[in-house]
């Protein structure tokens, strides 16, 4: 006999709409800044632990990781806008964990997702000169990320709320995530991340146009 669990639809409204908003707030404070950076006359060259300025010619996304963003002329940009997103990231896990009945995979989902923003806020106070912690929490967030991702994907694929295409697509955020651990290279990054966006804003869609059912 399956499972029914009682849903709110003010819940998953609100779900919807946080991951609607948080992932359209981090596309426009990335472009912002990749187009300050741009316009920059200067940009920073590391050396250690130091940052000089030396002139800038331009911001090149497949030479340039995201992280440079994070020091220099866009760098409060950046930082806080990384600290923002991971905050409002944060509760959409549980709300897809209550939609997906709470199974114990799903669970793993949540645990692994908050975990994740957790690092993701860490990479935002402490950026790439400070190259020890950063490093570390870089490597956590796309890892725990990637990994709740395909977990939440797998819950998806058996459940009965979400479609089925947006597990798939875990698939190919999986993928993505592989090909920068083994790579790890800025370009690697950036399709990683855009990966990230686009399943992160598939499952606020469903939750919007799901928005009134009150059972599963």
């Amino acid at each position: 006999m399956k499972k029914t669990v009682e849903i709110n639809p003010k819940m998953t409204l609100f779900g919807g709409a946080l991951a609607i908003v948080a992932m359209t707030f981090t596309v426009i404070f990335i472009s912002t800044c990749v187009i300050f950076y741009t316009i920059s006359p200067w940009r920073p060259f590391f050396f250690w632990i130091f940052v000089f300025p030396i002139p800038n010619f331009g911001y090149s996304i497949p030479n340039q990781f995201l992280s440079e963003l994070g020091v220099g002329p866009t760098a409060a940009i950046y930082n806080y806008g990384l600290i923002i997103t991971s905050i409002l990231c944060i509760p959409i896990f549980p709300i897809v964990c209550r939609l997906l009945k709470k199974t114990i995979i799903a669970r793993i989902a949540t645990i692994l997702g908050i975990t994740g923003c957790i690092a993701l806020i860490g990479v935002g106070i402490f950026p790439m000169h400070i190259p020890g912690p950063h490093g570390l929490f870089s490597f956590a967030f796309f890892a725990l990320t990637g990994l709740a991702i395909i977990t939440a994907s797998i819950a998806m694929y058996r459940g009965e709320f979400f479609i089925r295409c947006i597990a798939k697509l875990g698939i190919a955020v999986i993928i993505g995530d592989i090909i920068l651990l083994i790579l790890g290279n800025p370009l690697s990054e950036w399709g990683t991340t855009i990966l990230f966006i686009i399943w992160v804003y598939a499952v606020g869609l469903q939750m919007l146009l799901k928005r009134n059912l009150t059972q599963i």
